[in-house]
């Protein structure tokens, strides 16, 4: 509206609301001689009620009183009394035991008058009306419309706006589906359509139960799957025919994983490069590194599960998997035909017709340790030195080496049956090369828990040779400064010679394996070292028994890796219960390590389905006691070995090679579907 107003006219008013005959809100500032419309979101109060009663009432003329009034000395002010019949109705609807006095200025507003209006009360019983509609004269039937089209509009708009969405959400999805097949060569929605009509008969359905999900790719690649395990001292390859060729299935079962083994009859590979000194020299890998671990002639060897600890050496680690993995797959599968060997050409594909140009059509599964700094950052480290191998990037899959390992004894019946009185959590000690990891790993294969100790298989053999060096270089000061005087942590002895150092390791890992089997155990070195005094040459020839080893190993575990494992400083993950005493040997070790993990994870030893006890090192005689008596402190003899009170046995001690391959096997049955 356009405010006109007589300049002539003096208004004095209190605090007044003025409804116009559209409808609309209008409010009236505190000062003489001005009328001011402003908005809804004025600063004077709004009552609701007056908007509800507008639409309530927007057929009928009626005029009710406003909540504020003004009273004016306005010549234009005049009484008002009964008009019509609408104003006796209107009259009755104001009327009352006190009469009431309504006052009415006038004022032009873009050519309509609007009423301000004062209702005062005096002493007189007669009711008073007004005699013009002033307030909401629209008809029904014309604000119905007015509805139909708001209601349209605000539809059109919405629906608008969700086109918009879906449109949106359709190009990311494209993208995305763009990005997964030019990682992983894979185009589902073909996949979905071509599984459509593949139901007709019994052959078609078989080969549709065998199409891969989102999970498992494992029937893409017509030469199936191969697990690599890369331990801290040994690296494991697995091998498992495809499972979507049924040529292969024996009596209606798909092939099982096997391990694989190479041109010279070994079933594992050492994780171990040499460095050269200088460069131009060549790399060694595996065993000829391994020969120079200790003289190592002026370069340095990398041991491939620290240097992707520390992300360090890529290039190395992939020569080294390169190498291991075509040997095996050679005796598999045959020679692809081309240079495997070279960085060149990625060593696995998806494409199966690139197969014969140095590329093998399998699918790499990689496991990985579950307790670097937390899974994330060590998957990640993992897959950026092992997608270099595989074209395209996203074909290798990655599991914990835990949950591979419960894989594994889930798919050879090892475990106890699922039943009411125990949980679906196993707790799994793997003891390894140079550290020991005991995971919680639940139902679902989530590893809830992990934990690490620096001790190992090697352990023992580092025990063995300072055994040696302390008893044979007795009286020779200037090649040893005695191994039992150093501090740290560390069980290697202090040898000056490299070569004589380098025997030693040899010898000893022998003697360690025999020992694991055997009580006791003959060395015999010629030609270890030289006699200064006599300049003749020495020759070390002794029997060592199992006593000897494990009280070595014994004296270790309680004088320097206890210690080191209370201390924060050194070892800031909580390894040790908080409940139990300190730990005196081995036995009361592994309970202070059991107890600390289920306290972590808010388990009880009678929550668990199984403790299983893996790796290379669960083969000493002395760790497979030393954790049946820890066991037996926390859980009692029943829990552990079964005798007694009709419990089933949870302690599962694995013997023999299978202790050492379980988990390799078990992520090839991860990889391609767990049948």
């Amino acid at each position: 509206f356009r405010y006109k107003a007589n300049p002539s006219t003096s208004i004095k008013f209190s605090t007044t609301r003025i409804i116009g005959t559209d409808g609309g809100l209008w409010s009236v500032s505190r000062s003489q001689h001005c009328v001011s419309p402003a908005r809804v979101f004025s600063i004077y109060y709004i009552h609701p009620m007056s908007i509800l009663s507008a639409l309530a009432h927007h057929g009928r003329r009626r005029l009710r009183p406003p909540p504020f009034g003004f009273q004016s000395s306005s010549p234009h002010v005049a009484e008002l009394g009964e008009n019509s019949q609408d104003d006796e109705d209107d009259g009755k609807s104001l009327g009352s035991n006190q009469g009431r006095r309504l006052s009415l200025q006038r004022s032009y507003l873009g050519g309509d008058y609007l009423s301000v209006m004062h209702h005062q009360n005096y002493a007189s019983s007669q009711p008073v009306a007004t005699g013009t509609r002033q307030y909401h004269a629209t008809t029904r039937r014309e604000i119905l419309p007015l509805i139909a089209v708001g209601f349209v509009g605000a539809t059109a708009v919405y629906t608008y706006k969700a086109l918009q969405q879906i449109d949106r959400d359709w190009e990311e999805y494209y993208d995305e589906l763009e990005e997964y097949k030019a990682r992983t060569g894979i185009d589902p929605e073909k996949q979905q359509h071509g599984a459509a009509g593949t139901t007709s008969d019994k052959a078609n359905a078989d080969a549709s139960s065998a199409a891969p999900n989102s999970e498992d790719m494992s029937s893409f690649f017509t030469g199936g799957t191969l697990a690599i395990d890369m331990g801290t001292t040994r690296l494991k390859l697995s091998h498992r025919s495809s499972i979507a060729n049924r040529s292969l299935y024996k009596n209606g079962k798909p092939p099982s994983p096997m391990m694989s083994v190479d041109r010279e009859g070994f079933r594992s590979t050492p994780s171990l490069a040499w460095m050269p000194p200088t460069e131009g020299e060549e790399i060694l890998i595996g065993r000829m590194a391994e020969a120079r671990s200790y003289d190592t002639k002026g370069g340095c060897v990398l041991h491939l599960r620290e240097a992707l600890e520390n992300n360090l050496g890529t290039a190395v680690i992939q020569q080294t998997v390169r190498a291991a993995a075509t040997n095996a797959l050679d005796q598999v599968l045959g020679s692809s035909g081309g240079s495997s060997l070279s960085p060149k050409n990625p060593l696995f594909v998806l494409d199966a017709s690139v197969s014969n140009q140095g590329s093998y059509n399998v699918r790499p599964i990689f496991t990985y340790p579950a307790q670097w700094e937390g899974q994330g950052r060590c998957l990640e480290r993992y897959q950026q030195s092992m997608n270099g191998l595989t074209s395209p990037a996203g074909i290798a899959a990655f599991v914990p080496e835990p949950v591979a390992i419960m894989s594994g004894a889930e798919y050879h019946n090892l475990l106890p049956s699922k039943n009411s009185s125990a949980g679906t959590s196993v707790l799994v000690v793997d003891v390894g090369g140079t550290s020991t990891s005991v995971s919680m790993v639940g139902g679902d294969d989530e590893v809830l828990h992990s934990a690490s100790l620096p001790f190992g298989g090697d352990t023992f053999i580092d025990c063995l040779v300072s055994h040696l060096v302390e008893d044979f270089y007795s009286h020779d000061k200037e090649n040893t400064s005695g191994a039992s005087k150093t501090t740290s942590l560390t069980s290697k002895p202090d040898l000056n010679d490299s070569t004589a150092l380098q025997r030693l390791y040899e010898a000893s890992t022998t003697a360690i394996h025999e020992l694991s089997n055997k009580t006791r155990s003959d060395i015999n070195i010629p030609y270890l070292t030289m006699d200064l005094k006599t300049r003749q040459p020495k020759h070390l020839k002794v029997g060592i028994a199992r006593t000897v080893v494990d009280a070595k190993v014994e004296t270790w575990v309680q004088t320097k890796l206890v210690p080191y494992l209370q201390n924060t400083n050194t070892h800031p993950t909580a390894a040790l219960s908080q409940t139990l005493p300190p730990p005196t040997g081995l036995s009361t070790l592994f309970s202070s390590t059991i107890m600390s993990s289920l306290e972590q994870t808010s388990h009880t030893p009678h929550m668990l389905r199984a403790i299983l006890l893996v790796g290379g090192g669960a083969r000493i005689p002395l760790v497979r006691r030393a954790l049946l008596e820890g066991v037996v402190y926390l859980a009692g003899d029943a829990y552990a070995s079964g005798r007694g009170g009709g419990e089933e046995r949870r302690l599962i001690m694995l013997e023999g090679e299978m202790a050492d391959e379980l988990g390799v096997l078990g992520a090839t049955a991860w990889g391609s579907g767990g049948r």
